[in-house]
């Protein structure tokens, strides 16, 4: 029996939260998170932290990651995902101001089918000038019309089927943020004066800061 085959056989036997507990200490990106793996970060708060890429696609290639374990978009409670983006607004805000950069590219490898490496729910936050190389092609295809109405018929009852009607497997806003105790920030909209995004339980995004930082770092 290979080492592959017995580890397969011990995690069969866990249970979904011990299966988790096995992941996050073997993550790398839960190390990074808790300090206990050095990296060069840009941003954090209580909920989520933005490092540098250490292979980057271009100057400032930023990885945004709750501080939580969760492996894939669907996992991550609402109010932390909403949190995430607002912070990737941020980033991509300060990748412009920073780097001359004149525009991002924001995506997430949700999952092993779309290029997923690490077992640990991330957004990659790229400033981009259109002479970077950077290679983020999707290939632009012809969809026979009756396949396209029962792709999105299927869309839309996975969905709920109508407007506005929640997800029939959707999990509710109030969840475990990954902070006991604790639930997501409260974030308000950015103030445009300003550039920083204030709330209730987080503090204000140093868009300056962040931009500073990704400016020394993108030399």
């Amino acid at each position: 029996m290979s080492d592959n085959d017995e580890s397969s056989e011990e995690t069969s036997n866990l249970s979904p939260s011990e299966i988790e507990e096995l992941q996050r200490k073997n993550c790398v990106f839960c190390h990074i998170a808790s300090g206990k793996v050095p990296a060069r970060k840009v941003y954090e708060d209580d909920v989520c932290l933005a490092i540098l890429d250490i292979n980057p696609a271009g100057p400032g290639h930023v990885l945004l990651m709750p501080k939580q374990h969760y492996t894939v978009m669907f996992n991550v409670p609402e109010d932390v995902l909403g949190h995430v983006f607002i912070i990737a607004k941020a980033l991509s805000q300060a990748g412009l101001k920073a780097l001359q950069a004149k525009g991002s590219t924001i995506f997430a490898a949700n999952g092993v089918a779309a290029g997923q490496r690490a077992p640990h729910f991330m957004l990659h936050v790229i400033p981009r000038t259109p002479s970077d190389g950077v290679g983020l092609y999707i290939p632009s295809r012809a969809l026979p019309e009756k396949q396209a109405e029962q792709i999105a018929a299927a869309l839309a009852t996975a969905l709920g089927g109508r407007k506005g009607e929640a997800p029939v497997d959707a999990t509710p806003a109030k969840q475990d943020s990954g902070q006991k105790g604790e639930t997501a920030p409260e974030v308000k909209q950015d103030d445009p004066k300003q550039g920083k995004t204030s709330g209730k339980k987080s503090d204000a995004i140093d868009l300056d800061a962040i931009a500073s930082l990704l400016a020394k770092e993108g030399k």
